[in-house]
């Protein structure tokens, strides 16, 4: 599939989840869904879609509009992310593109989004399954990512008061671009482990 039609798809998903004000960002459906996709346990894509609302998928105007929703969403987003899974994917699944951060405000932002994108993705990964028995290196991928969540919540916890020098903001904003690296390199170890 080529890029600019997934940048479509994209677009599309975006401003549908705007025109029906579901409550969570494009960046944490995206993960919540490729964590869906990448999970070892039954998933219903349906499911994963009305959970976009909580449970409460929003009334459509017409069969014609609920057709598009369903189409876009679980047919051309999912088939979109589902790529990422297969042995000789072309592009690794990647996370939202961020510049380094060059204040304080701009690195907890930062670490906000990430966070939301890797717990969306583990969300997805876990189908609300309590007893896991995994492999030990999809238990590994797992730790990490969730070691990372906690660094970033760390980063957006950070007070105000903590005053950084220019050169510790620096070195801060570069170790969170660090741990994009690795979120995605765990990511997509589990992605290509479970397809």
């Amino acid at each position: 599939m080529m890029q600019h039609s997934a940048d479509s798809i994209h677009q599309h998903v975006q401003s549908l989840l705007s025109e029906y004000q579901c409550p969570y960002q494009f960046h944490e459906v995206r993960a919540a869904f490729m964590g869906a996709i990448a999970s070892p346990y039954v998933v219903d894509p349906l499911f994963e879609l009305n959970a976009l609302w909580d449970g409460e998928f929003p009334e459509l105007p017409s069969q014609e509009k609920l057709d598009e929703v369903t189409k876009t969403f679980l047919e051309d987003f999912w088939g979109v992310l589902a790529a990422h899974g297969k042995e000789d994917a072309e592009h690794p699944f990647s996370l939202t593109p961020l510049e380094k951060a060059c204040s304080l405000n701009e690195l907890k932002a930062h670490a906000q989004l990430r966070g939301e994108e890797l717990d969306a993705f583990l969300t997805g990964f876990f189908q609300d399954q309590e007893n896991l028995e995994l492999d030990e290196d999809i238990g590994d991928s797992l730790d990490i990512l969730e070691e990372l969540v906690q660094m970033y919540t760390d980063i957006v916890n950070m007070e105000e008061r903590d005053a950084l020098s220019a050169q510790e903001l620096s070195e801060l904003a570069d170790n969170l671009l660090k741990m994009t690296d690795m979120a995605e390199l765990e990511m997509n170890n589990l992605i290509v482990s479970c397809a």
